[in-house]
């Protein structure tokens, strides 16, 4: 088929030492060398058909990549000029400036850039927003202190608060759930495989059902603690009782 012969012929342009301007002989020659079991009954007049269309296109192919090539490289929210990908980071001084919307970002800031074209992009507003296994770690953490200082504080409404705290933690639990491993390594800080950001998500799980159930412990004890209340309240004395029960019934 002629698709294949374009095929071959490319391969062998791109081999030889003088590309397109290799004559049709040699580059023949090269094709049935490489596939000898495919191209032995082509001749060299329809050989130097296809090759000329196959010339034709690798010119302007070549043509397209040099003035591609000559356009001002430009940077986006989404990667940079010289198209390297963008990484996360977190900003260690106060003097990072969006290339995108040319907002100042304070130090520890999220934001993505490469390096190697000073390119950076806030993350929120210009880059997508997106959610660390650092980030899910810190709040799981900042949970567990809020558990403990209300168990330590003991208010009057601590059922109340203790709830509050409760669907901030199931509100994390979803973020977990809807967190992919591949979308975890990506907005890593550190270079990380999705391999370990899946064991670092089911740790977090783990941890934040431990977290609940211990919310649920403090629950129970606070139900134990109003029945033993009910149970240690003082009852009336028999006669006191027999007598309130005449004059109701009087």
């Amino acid at each position: 088929a002629d698709q294949e012969l374009s095929d071959a012929i490319r391969r062998a342009i791109a081999k030889h030492p003088e590309g397109v301007e290799a004559g049709p002989s040699v580059l023949l020659g090269a094709v049935k060398e490489a596939s000898p079991d495919d191209f032995t009954g082509v001749n060299i007049h329809k050989f130097k058909k296809v090759l000329a269309k196959v010339k034709a296109a690798v010119k302007e192919e070549e043509e397209l990549a040099k003035i591609e090539a000559a356009k001002p490289k430009v940077g986006s929210i989404e990667n940079c000029p010289g198209r390297h990908g963008l990484q996360r980071f977190l900003t260690n001084h106060s003097s990072y400036c969006c290339d995108t919307c040319r907002c100042y970002l304070p130090e520890g800031a999220p934001m993505w850039g490469c390096r190697l074209c000073d390119w950076d992009v806030c993350e929120g507003r210009c880059h997508p927003e997106g959610t660390t296994l650092a980030d899910l770690r810190s709040e799981l953490k900042i949970l567990a202190e809020r558990v403990q200082a209300l168990v330590d504080e003991n208010p009057s409404d601590l059922r109340t608060k203790l709830a509050l705290v409760e669907t901030d933690v199931h509100k994390l639990e979803k973020k977990l759930d809807n967190a992919t491993a591949s979308d975890l390594a990506k907005w890593a800080v550190e270079p990380m495989s999705e391999d370990e950001a899946r064991a670092r998500k089911k740790a977090l799980i783990t941890d934040t059902e431990d977290l609940l159930s211990r919310i649920e412990g403090v629950f129970q004890g606070l139900r134990d603690a109003t029945a033993a209340a009910a149970d240690d309240s003082p009852r009336p004395a028999p006669a006191q009782e027999a007598k309130g029960q005449a004059a109701c019934c009087g």
